[in-house]
């Protein structure tokens, strides 16, 4: 395990970059459900949903304080935990192989499409090669500048767009039952595939002696409520500027809004500062998942160094994002809230909320 250490705000910084970048700009929830001009009140449920969906990892957290979740799982699974550390080790590798190819697609398709793709493969995981040699502590701390220019940025988006604001485009309210609203919010929630991370960062996090809880969920909980404010004011930024239906037929639709912005008709071409804070985050994320996959596989084979991986992982990165390219339908139709949601609440919430019941048993039949 690494010896570097990170704050608590230090985490926040890289939950809430990790969790937002995709939103810049793909918007999912513009193709999920309830599929109307009320996809603002999915954004909203998302928030207490994905507290919850939190509890059973920050529990776990609280109850071992100095152990990673795969760590964990072997405490209280024993044998079986290898099962569980290999599909962990398979999930963490899947989702960073989507957030390259994602990567590849915005810039292939709405930025550089006459740039070949190999390129921007290799130079991604280049740099992100060199970060994970420099291991979490820099990366925290990159995370942190990554915050302080994203909220600047989106912060200035949202001003200069506040005179596009029409609040006829998110009526009417409520036009299909809310149960479809409560399920969007439900989807978006099993987006955040980084609420599994918070096991895995558990004991890199320097810890008050009196810490409790309270401290992870307090972090957790403002990270949350940080993304769905900058979600929920991009989402009205775009139901302002197109409406609905026109917002769900294209494929970058904040990237799309940006680049209808102007200051006084002279000042424009915004979506410069969306690709350097987008460009900025998705590296973050890369690297950060990176980081944890190897973490994992380090665990799982007891080697002292997960760097030895990073060469033999990346390797393998490499040709898998070429094999998921070529049919990015197929991959949006995986990340679409038919299949994605169970596939990731399996992963994030069944799994730690059975390791939580079972490590509750075990330590009260240690106690009698």
């Amino acid at each position: 395990m690494s010896n570097s250490k990170i704050s608590y705000s230090q985490f926040l910084c890289l939950f809430f970059v990790n969790r937002i970048v995709m939103v810049l700009t793909f918007l999912p929830i513009f193709n999920a459900p309830p599929k109307n001009q009320d996809v603002w009140l999915s954004v909203v449920f998302m928030y207490p949903f994905s507290i919850l969906i939190s509890m059973p990892l920050i529990y776990l957290c609280s109850l071992f304080p100095n152990q990673t979740f795969t760590n964990i799982l072997n405490i209280v699974f024993g044998r079986l935990s290898i099962v569980l550390s290999i599909l962990y080790v398979w999930f963490f590798f899947h989702i960073t192989a989507i957030q390259v190819a994602q990567f590849v697609e915005f810039m292939a398709t709405a930025v550089m499409p006459e740039t070949p793709i190999l390129f921007f493969i290799v130079t991604m995981l280049t740099v992100c090669f060199y970060a994970l040699k420099k291991g979490i502590e820099p990366l925290a701390r990159f995370g942190q500048i990554t915050t302080f220019a994203t909220i600047l940025s989106l912060a200035i988006i949202m001003i200069i767009s506040l005179r596009f604001f029409d609040p006829a485009a998110l009526k009417p309210v409520l036009e299909k039952n809310i149960s479809q609203s409560i399920f969007g919010g439900i989807y978006l929630c099993s987006l955040s595939s980084e609420i599994i991370t918070i096991g895995m960062i558990n004991p890199y996090i320097v810890k008050n002696k009196n810490c409790t809880i309270k401290d992870m969920t307090k972090t957790i909980a403002l990270a949350f409520l940080l993304v769905d404010i900058f979600y929920l004011a991009i989402t009205i930024i775009v139901l302002s500027l197109f409406g609905y239906t026109q917002a769900s037929r294209l494929s970058f639709p904040f990237y799309s809004a940006i680049k209808v912005l102007s200051v006084a008709e002279f000042l424009e071409r915004f979506e410069s500062l969306h690709m350097a804070i987008w460009i900025m985050g998705i590296f973050l994320k890369i690297t950060y998942f990176m980081y944890i996959l190897l973490t994992t596989v380090q665990e799982l084979r007891n080697t002292a160094d997960h760097f030895a991986y990073a060469i033999p992982f990346t390797s393998v990165l490499a040709p898998f994002v070429f094999y998921i390219i070529p049919n990015f339908l197929s991959l949006d139709r995986f990340m679409s809230y038919k299949y994605f949601t169970l596939y990731s609440y399996i992963f994030i919430f069944f799994i730690p909320l059975f390791t939580l019941i079972f490590a509750k048993i075990k330590l009260r039949a240690r106690k009698k």
